[in-house]
């Protein structure tokens, strides 16, 4: 009986460790926010919601003074500094490029993706005068003068929503359902003193 149990137990874990790495993703939360439980921050679903170009300090500005459902601690994306070019994943933007595969071709759940250079919130560290930006039609990040317009896509830390419960997955339940018929069966004819 306790091995039957253990087994049940170990399979109904597995069951949701497939479907908890399953919904790894981007989520509509609603009012115009998008939340990456990957990166943990909530993008504006509008990737223009400024706009027109502004210069990196119009940029930092803009993010630091929204006030979007409730939440007013809006910023620029961060990126890794220590890639320059293609394939720069670890930053903010690189992830959304390359991971969540988000291009101004292939927008997904956001709207008006421009095909153009954003601004990042780092400074470039070797030249005060230039920070950190990230194309995304090609996938480049690289380093421009502040005094250039650049679009401007506020993010912020966290869910920006409760967490939704997801609906049970029927086969689940039917698994859990059969198996818990199937130990009351086991139990009740052990009560009863017959033998298999």
């Amino acid at each position: 009986m306790k091995r039957l149990t253990i087994m049940f137990v170990a399979a109904m874990l597995y069951l949701f460790s497939i479907v908890n790495y399953a919904g790894a993703a981007l989520h509509d939360r609603g009012g115009g926010l998008i939340y990456d439980d990957s990166q943990n921050i909530t993008w504006l679903q509008n990737a223009n919601l400024a706009g027109s170009t502004m210069d990196w300090e119009t940029a930092i500005s803009w993010a630091d003074s929204l006030l979007i459902q409730g939440y007013d601690d809006w910023r620029l994306p961060y990126t890794d500094t220590s890639c320059s070019g293609y394939d720069c994943t670890g930053s903010e933007m690189g992830h959304m490029f390359y991971t969540d595969l988000v291009t101004s071709d292939t927008p997904g759940l956001f709207t008006d993706v421009r095909p153009f250079m954003y601004w990042t919130a780092n400074e470039d560290d070797t030249d005060a005068a230039s920070a950190w930006r990230f194309n995304f039609s090609s996938g480049y990040q690289g380093t421009s003068s502040k005094t250039i317009g650049r679009w401007a896509w506020a993010v912020r830390d966290g869910d920006s929503a409760p967490p939704v419960v997801p609906e049970p997955v029927s086969s689940i339940l039917f698994i859990i359902g059969g198996a818990t018929l199937g130990l009351r069966s086991i139990r009740k004819r052990q009560k009863e003193g017959k033998t298999y």
